[in-house]
């Protein structure tokens, strides 16, 4: 149940359909999740202001995901593909975005009316 949120000064209209599937393909891959599962969430046009530069590009995201988060070293493999990735697709430099990550219990979370346990 992979939940990917991003709020970003990036004007919706240059957050593309293709950018989205990108991200949603690449964090089944990088979590071992189904697709099936994976939810993004990408808000644009926000108000932000990074380092006190409200200008230049830039976001903060939240990932949430059952199991597959926590550890230092997982975290930080996902980091080293997403920052990236999101640098790549939609300018946001990697020294202006946040990715907060929370690995959640899967009786916290529910889908199709139950939750995952």
């Amino acid at each position: 149940m992979p939940v990917f949120t991003l709020h970003t000064n990036i004007p919706s209209e240059k957050i593309s359909d293709t950018f989205i599937s990108e991200l949603s393909s690449t964090l089944a891959e990088l979590l071992h999740k189904p697709e099936s599962y994976v939810a993004v969430h990408v808000v644009g046009d926000q108000k932000i202001s990074f380092g006190g530069d409200s200008k230049a590009p830039a976001g903060s995201a939240i990932l949430k995901s059952i199991g597959s988060l926590g550890t230092s070293k997982l975290n930080n493999d996902i980091a080293g593909v997403l920052h990236p990735l999101l640098e790549k697709s939609l300018g946001i430099k990697q020294n202006r975005l946040y990715i907060e990550y929370i690995n959640l219990a899967a009786s916290a979370v529910s889908h199709n009316g139950q939750t995952f346990g």
